[in-house]
C-alpha cells in the first residue's frame, strides 16, 4: 500500500513539474502514445523501456501526462540518475534483499541501477567502494557513487548516487523507515560520514 501511494505522489509531482530538477531522461506521455511507439521513437526495445519504468504498474494503460524514463543515448549519467529517481515509488528497503528493484538495501539498489547501464558492481558497499575511479567530494559529478561510513574503524557502511552539482544532493535507499530518499550532500550527516566517491565509464 505504501508504495502504491508513493507511486501516485511521484506521478503527480512530475506532472506538476515539481521535483524534476536534474531530470533529463524524461518523457511525458502524449495522446496516442503506446509503450511500443515510445520505445521505437527512442530506439529502445520494448522490454528495455518496460524494465526502466517499474513505477508504471500496467504498461498497457498509460495516460496522457504519465512520466516515463527513456534512454537519451547521449547523456548516460543523467539517464541513470533519472532512473534512480523513478524508483522512489518502487523500492522498499530490505537489508540483504536481492529482489531489485522491489526489495533490497542500499548496495543492492545501486548494483541494480548500474547494471541497467552496463556496469557490474560487487554486491556490498564496502566492495563497491574499491571499484571505479576515486573521486573527492569537491570533484563529484552527476551519476558518481558516494560512499559513507558510520563505523568506528571507518569501513564503508552506506552508498548513494550523486544527483549533480546543481542539486547538491544524492539519492539512496536508506532504511526500512524511509526507503529511497533524496538528501543534501552538504547536510551535517553527509559531510560527517562521507569517505569518497567513485566514477565509472558509462
Amino acid at each position: 500500500m505504501k508504495k502504491r501511494i508513493a507511486a501516485a505522489c511521484f506521478a503527480g509531482l512530475f506532472a506538476l513539474g515539481i521535483g524534476s530538477q536534474a531530470a533529463h531522461a524524461e518523457y511525458y506521455v502524449e495522446k496516442g502514445d503506446t509503450f511500443y511507439k515510445i520505445a521505437k521513437e527512442f530506439d529502445m526495445s520494448l522490454t528495455d523501456l518496460i524494465s526502466l519504468n517499474k513505477h508504471i504498474t500496467n504498461p498497457n494503460k498509460i495516460k496522457v501526462g504519465d512520466y516515463l524514463v527513456v534512454r537519451t543515448g547521449t547523456e548516460t549519467q543523467k539517464d541513470l540518475v533519472d532512473y534512480a529517481r523513478s524508483l522512489q515509488a518502487v523500492t522498499a528497503y530490505q537489508y540483504g534483499g536481492n529482489n531489485f528493484p522491489y526489495e533490497t538495501d542500499c548496495s543492492g539498489w545501486v548494483q541494480g541501477i548500474y547494471k541497467k547501464f552496463g556496469v557490474n558492481l560487487p554486491r556490498v558497499s564496502r566492495d563497491q567502494a574499491k571499484t571505479g575511479t576515486p573521486v573527492k567530494f569537491q570533484d563529484l559529478q552527476i551519476g558518481d557513487l558516494m560512499f559513507f561510513s558510520t563505523a568506528a574503524d571507518k569501513h564503508i557502511t552506506h552508498v548513494g548516487i550523486y544527483l549533480g552539482p546543481e542539486t547538491k544532493a544524492f539519492i539512496s535507499n536508506l532504511n526500512t523507515e524511509k526507503d529511497v530518499e533524496i538528501l543534501s550532500s552538504w547536510g551535517t550527516w553527509s559531510r560527517e560520514h562521507f569517505m569518497w566517491g567513485t566514477r565509472y565509464k558509462l
